[in-house]
């Protein structure tokens, strides 16, 4: 089979193979492109995340008195929320939210502090539609996090939900449609069906070696074709002076 019958072969079956997901390349990469970070990150949203803390901190217990209590501390972190001081506690039994006046332990937070504390770290003016205790089958956007998680639901224009860890208060993510489709069309993009984040799976490699293939088929069906149209006009040229 000559050259240029074998390329236009290949080019034909391996495109043919691959045109759909080639398609799915250029619309996924074009949102990606388009859309700026910031916003698919959901900058815009939230507020508050770092809080000044209290100036009279000579009210707060000593982190002596915490050493005694918890077990295998492994840190102690001092940060406000909602303008009150908390002493976050990273131990062997996990973490803990004390209030740093007090003393008393907060955490694990329930629905209602939940609630406040989204609508506190929420950069909107409405009101949580709803609050749901995400503590098994998690949703594959809050990706590897450890569970549970309040997830806070806002019925805004982008669909927007802040997930709350009940353990320490923070804003562990938040999430809106406009990042959805973002993951979406990631998934489709790195062709990771299952944890998304594998950019160098078999699959996208097999994928990427045949319309590299196909390409490089292509490229010799251009070549003959210029080629043969430039030894066609020099015929005509050669026909015309001999008249």
């Amino acid at each position: 089979m000559k050259p240029v019958s074998l390329s236009r072969k290949v080019h034909k079956w391996l495109f043919l193979f691959v045109g759909i997901q080639a398609l799915l390349w250029t619309l996924s990469g074009t949102y990606m492109v388009v859309m700026d970070l910031d916003f698919i990150h959901g900058d815009h949203l939230v507020k508050n995340l770092r809080e000044p803390l209290p100036a009279d901190r000579e009210e707060f217990i000593p982190t002596q008195e915490l050493l005694k209590r918890f077990q295998g501390i492994t840190s102690i972190q001092l940060k406000a929320l909602q303008a009150n001081p908390y002493y976050v506690i990273q131990a062997e039994g996990g973490a803990h939210l004390v209030d740093a006046r007090s003393g008393r332990e907060v955490s694990p937070i329930d629905g209602d502090r939940a609630r406040a504390l989204a609508e506190h770290y929420y950069a909107g003016n409405l009101p949580a539609s709803s609050v749901i205790l995400v503590s098994e089958n998690p949703p594959s956007e809050i990706g590897a996090r450890a569970l549970p998680l309040w997830r806070v639901n806002f019925d805004d224009r982008y669909g927007t939900s802040l997930y709350i860890d009940p353990n320490t208060g923070a804003l562990a993510t938040r999430r809106h449609d406009y990042w959805r489709a973002f993951d979406f069309l990631w998934m489709l993009h790195i062709m990771d069906y299952e944890e998304r984040e594998d950019i160098h799976n078999p699959l996208l490699l097999i994928v990427t070696i045949v319309s590299l293939s196909g390409v490089l088929a292509g490229l010799i069906l251009l070549f003959y074709s210029f080629g043969r149209r430039n030894k066609t006009a020099g015929t005509t040229t050669m026909a015309g002076g001999a008249q």
